[in-house]
C-alpha cells in the first residue's frame, strides 16, 4: 500500500493520482485520491470509482454509501451495474433484505444487459433468502472468538495450521528490503505462536526476503514442510508458487525446493497448498488452488499425488467441487477425510464461505455450508480443523476484526478460533425377522466407522430386546450389522454429515431366515435385457391346496419366494407383450439356502399386449379446440407431457404433509413411469409386430377407444377422445416408410375408433373445473385421460 501524497490542493491533480492507482489497482491509495477529489464536489463519476475502489479495498460500508448516491444520482441508468453492486454491498454486510431488493431493481431495469450479472443476481436473490431464513439457525454448539492482538493486527492474518500448542500462520504487513517497487509495497510472512502469544516471524532463512512467503502446511511426519512465494503482478494481484523444505535433525530447515512444472507455471498462480489423500485411490495428495488453464472458473481447487522419490503426479481438477467462481483455501481433514474449501460460487451468508465435502462420495458430492457462526456476510476461508474436530481456525474480514480504517471499517481478515462441543448423535438399532416383521430378539449388533477401511466401533448382544443403542460422531458414515444363528445378517449403512443438532437416528435392520429362497430374475429373450413389471405366481404342487403366491415387481426384474424343501413347485411368469413362461422345480436335495432361476419370456402376439393404454396431458392434443382430428402422433404428446411429472406431483401434494405427501408423490411417479413411459413403449413394439404381421400376408383389424376425464362438458370430451384416437392412428401412420399407410389404404389394416369421452369415468373422478388438484392432478383423473387398444381381429380373407 501506498501513503497519499500531497499534491498541492488542486482537484485534477488529485483526480489523476486516483485514476493512476486505480488502473494499477492499488484500490487503497485510489480510494484514498478519490476521497480527496470528491471533498472539491461530488461528482457521479468520482461517487462510482470511489464505491469501486471501496469495494476492492473491502470497506463495505463506504463502498455502499458511494454506490447508493449513484443511484440516486444517476439519470438514465449511466452505471447500470451500480445497483447490483449496491446490493452486493449490503450483502456483505447482512442486510439481506435491502440486498434483495435491490437485486430485483437490478434484474428490472438490467436483465437482458449481460448474462453473468443477471445470473448472479437472480442466485443472490435465493442466497439473501436462504440466509434470512438461517438467521435463526446458529450452530448453538459452536463459539467462535477473535485470536486477538497477540496474533492479528490491521493487516491481513491467514492461513492458520495449528500443531500441538503452535499455530502456524501468515501475516501480510512487512516491508521487503529487496523490494525494487518504486511505491512502499507489504509482504506476508510465516510466524508461529504458542498458546496464544505473541507472534514470531519463522527463522530469517525461511522468509523470503524479496517476495511473499506464506501458506505454510506440515506433513504428518514433521519432516517437511510445504509453502508458498508470491511475487506482486500489480498493487493488488500476486501469482505464487508452491515450494517444500524438508525439516533437518537439528531442527533446521533445509534448502527451498521448487515443485515441478506441472504444479507450478510461471503463467498462472498456485497456492493455498494443504495434504490429504486424493479422492480417487486414496493416496497421498497435495491440494491446492490454481487459475491455470483448465480451470472450471476462475481459481479452481486442484490436487496431485505424491509419488515416491520427489515426484508428483499430473495436476486434477477437483471437478465435482469447483464451480465457476473461486473455490479456493483448501484443507483435507485427513481423520474425516474431509476436505474443507472457501467458495463464492455456492449458496451462502455472502463474500466467502467455508464448505466440507467428504471425498469418498465424488460422484454425486454433498457439499456442506458449515453455517453461522463459522460463516458469516462477509470472508471466511482458510479453515483449519484439528485432529480431535474440537478446534478449528479460520479468517475472516467480519466485524470484530481490526481495520486497517477503522472509520471505513476497511480490509483485512483476521484470525478466529472456533470451539466445537460434541453433539449428543444417538443410534438407535431394531431387529425384526424379515419375514414376519416380529421384533426379533437374540441378535447382536456391530458398529463400524467406514470413513476408509471399516474400523471397528462396538458390538452388543441383546437376548431381551431388539432395541441397541450406540453413541455416533458428527460428519462420519457408518455400517451397521446385524447377526442372528439360522438369519442372514442385514447390513446398513448411513452418514451423520449435516447434522447440526442432537439427534437420535433409527435403523430398522431387517433379518432373514436362513429358510430355503427362490430367486428369479426375468429377461426378454431376445436382447437378455432385464424385464420390470412382470407377474409371477407360484404354484405348490406337492400341496395344491395352498395359496398361490403372486409377486409383481414394478421397479425391478428380481423375485424372491421363500420355499419349502423337499417339494415341487410350478412357476408361472407373465407380462404384458409377453408369452407367459411356465418352470417346473424341485427342491428334493437342493445345497444352500438360494435357488436363483433366470426366466426369459419370448416377444408374444399383439393379442398379449391386450389392453395397452396410452395416457395424454388434460385437454391434449390441441387443447381447447372442437377439432375431431389431429395432425400430432403420440410420440408428439408424450414428451411434454412426461416433462411435467414433477409439477403434477407439487400441484397435487401441495395441501399434504408426512407420510400423506410422500405417498402421494410416490402413486404419481408410479403412475408416469409405469403406466405412461411403459405404455408409450409397448405401443412401439407393438406398432413394430404389426407391420411384421401384415407384412406376412395377415389381415388385421384394430380397435381403438378414447377416453377423457369428466372435467369438460360431454360434447367437448367427446371430440377430445377423438382427438387422442387421432394421434395414436397418426403414429401408426408414420411408422417406419409408410407401409402401414399403404395397408390402410389397401384395406390390410383397418382401425375401428370408438370414441367414448368421459362415460366410463368412475364417479370419484372429479369434475370440478375450480378443483385442478383432483380434476387435473390426481392420478385416478390422469387415468381417465387415455386411449386404449382393446382387440385385435384377424380375417384370412
Amino acid at each position: 500500500m501506498t501513503a497519499v501524497a500531497s499534491f498541492g490542493q488542486t482537484r485534477q491533480a488529485f483526480l489523476e493520482a486516483a485514476e493512476k492507482s486505480f488502473e494499477e489497482k492499488d484500490y487503497y491509495s485510489a480510494l484514498h485520491y478519490y476521497k480527496a477529489v470528491l471533498e472539491f464536489s461530488e461528482d457521479i463519476a468520482v461517487l462510482y470509482k470511489t464505491a469501486e475502489s471501496a469495494r476492492q479495498f473491502n470497506s463495505y460500508k463506504l463502498a455502499e454509501t458511494n454506490y447508493q448516491k449513484v443511484v440516486d444520482l444517476q439519470q438514465n441508468g449511466e452505471y447500470p451495474l451500480a445497483t447490483f453492486w449496491l446490493a452486493e454491498m449490503q450483502k456483505r454486510q447482512g442486510k439481506y433484505e435491502a440486498s434483495k431488493a435491490n437485486y430485483q431493481i437490478y434484474l428490472s431495469e438490467n436483465s437482458l444487459d449481460n448474462p453473468y450479472y443477471t445470473d448472479a443476481a437472480e442466485q443472490q436473490i435465493e442466497d439473501c433468502d436462504w440466509a434470512i431464513t438461517q438467521q435463526d439457525s446458529v450452530r448453538e454448539y459452536v463459539t467462535v472468538e477473535h485470536m486477538g492482538s497477540n496474533i492479528n493486527t490491521p493487516f491481513s492474518e491467514f492461513g492458520p495450521v495449528q500443531i500441538g500448542d503452535t499455530l502456524y500462520y501468515s501475516s501480510l504487513r512487512f516491508p521487503s528490503e529487496e523490494d525494487e517497487s518504486k511505491v512502499d509495497r507489504i509482504f506476508s510472512n510465516a510466524l508461529w505462536s504458542i498458546k496464544g502469544g505473541e507472534g514470531i516471524q519463522f527463522d530469517s532463512t525461511f522468509n523470503d526476503k524479496k517476495y511473499h512467503t506464506g501458506h505454510v502446511v506440515f506433513t504428518e511426519e514433521k519432516d517437511r514442510v510445504y509453502y508458498t512465494i508470491c511475487e506482486y503482478e500489480n498493487a493488488t494481484e500476486i501469482r505464487c508458487d508452491i515450494y517444500y523444505r524438508d525439516l533437518e535433525s537439528d531442527g533446521t530447515f533445509g534448502p527451498a525446493t521448487l515443485l515441478p512444472g506441472t504444479i507450478n507455471d510461471t503463467t498462472h498462480t498456485s497456492t493455498q497448498p494443504s495434504l490429504g489423500l486424493d479422492p480417487i485411490n486414496h493416496e497421498p495428495a497435495l491440494y491446492f488452488a490454481s487459475d491455470r488453464s483448465g480451470t472450471k472458473g476462475k481459481l479452481d481447487i486442484w490436487y496431485s499425488t505424491i509419488l515416491d522419490n520427489n515426484q508428483f503426479g499430473d495436476p486434477v481438477n477437483l471437478m465435482p467441487v469447483n464451480t465457476i467462481e473461486d473455490d479456493i483455501t483448501p484443507f483435507y481433514h485427513k481423520k474425516s477425510e474431509t476436505l474443507y474449501f472457501a467458495s463464492q460460487g455456492y449458496q451462502g451468508f455472502g463474500g466467502y464461505d467455508i464448505y466440507s465435502v467428504y471425498t469418498r462420495d465424488m460422484v454425486d458430492p454433498y457439499i456442506e455450508n458449515l453455517g453461522a457462526p463459522v460463516n458469516s456476510s462477509y470472508n471466511d476461508l482458510y479453515f483449519f480443523l484439528a485432529d480431535q474436530e474440537d478446534t478449528a481456525f479460520f479468517a475472516s474480514n467480519r466485524q470484530g476484526s481490526f481495520f486497517i480504517e477503522e472509520e471505513d471499517e476497511a480490509c483485512c481478515n483476521d484470525i478466529y478460533k472456533a470451539a466445537f462441543e460434541k453433539l449428543d448423535i444417538n443410534l438407535q438399532a431394531l431387529t425384526f425377522d424379515q419375514a414376519t416383521q416380529a421384533d426379533l430378539l437374540g441378535a447382536t449388533v456391530q458398529l463400524y466407522e467406514i470413513n476408509g477401511e471399516p474400523t471397528f466401533v462396538d458390538s452388543m448382544f441383546k437376548d431381551n430386546t431388539n432395541e441397541f443403542l450406540f453413541p455416533l460422531d458428527r460428519n462420519r458414515s457408518y455400517q451397521v450389522i446385524a447377526t442372528k444363528p439360522g438369519y442372514f445378517p442385514d447390513t446398513i449403512q448411513f452418514s451423520t454429515r449435516g447434522i447440526n443438532k442432537a439427534t437420535d437416528i433409527t435403523k430398522r435392520l431387517y433379518l432373514r431366515s436362513q429358510a430355503l429362497d427362490l430367486e428369479l430374475l426375468v429377461f426378454d429373450d431376445s436382447t437378455r435385457q432385464a424385464i420390470r413389471g412382470a407377474t409371477v405366481n407360484l404354484l405348490d404342487l406337492s400341496d395344491p391346496q395352498n395359496e398361490i403366491v403372486v409377486q409383481i415387481n414394478e421397479d425391478g426384474n428380481s423375485f424372491v419366494f421363500p420355499i419349502d424343501r423337499d417339494k415341487s413347485y410350478q412357476i408361472i411368469t407373465s407380462k404384458r407383450g409377453y408369452k407367459p413362461d411356465t418352470l417346473n422345480l424341485s427342491t428334493i436335495d437342493v445345497p444352500g439356502n438360494r435357488i436363483t432361476k433366470n426366466i426369459y419370456l419370448k416377444r408374444g402376439n399383439l393379442e398379449d399386449f391386450l389392453p395397452l393404454a396410452l395416457y395424454f396431458d388434460n385437454d391434449y392434443p390441441n387443447p381447447k379446440t372442437y377439432f375431431r382430428t389431429s395432425r400430432n402422433t403420440y410420440d408428439d404428446t408424450y414428451p411434454p407431457y412426461m416433462d411435467r411429472k414433477d409439477e403434477f406431483k407439487m400441484q397435487y401434494t401441495e395441501p399434504l404433509i408426512n407420510g400423506a405427501k410422500a405417498e402421494a408423490e410416490d402413486d404419481i411417479e408410479r403412475f408416469f413411469e409405469y403406466s405412461v413411459r411403459e405404455g408409450r413403449n409397448d405401443m412401439i413394439t407393438f406398432i413394430q409386430i404389426l407391420a411384421e404381421e401384415i407384412a406376412k400376408g395377415e389381415k388385421i383389424e384394430v380397435v381403438l377407444q378414447g377416453f377423457a376425464s369428466p372435467r369438460a362438458p360431454s360434447s367437448y370430451n367427446d371430440r377430445l377422445s377423438s382427438r387422442r384416437i387421432s394421434t395414436v392412428i397418426n403414429q401408426f401412420r408414420r411408422y417406419g416408410d409408410g407401409e402401414l399407410i399403404r395397408a390402410i389404404n389397401a384395406g390390410d389394416l383397418k382401425i375401428i375408433e370408438e370414441p367414448l369421452g368421459e362415460t366410463k369415468a368412475p364417479l370419484y373422478v372429479s369434475d370440478e373445473i375450480a378443483d385442478t388438484r383432483n380434476s387435473i392432478y390426481s392420478v385416478p383423473a390422469s387415468r381417465e385421460r387415455r386411449v386404449e387398444i382393446i382387440d385385435v381381429r384377424r380375417s384370412n380373407d
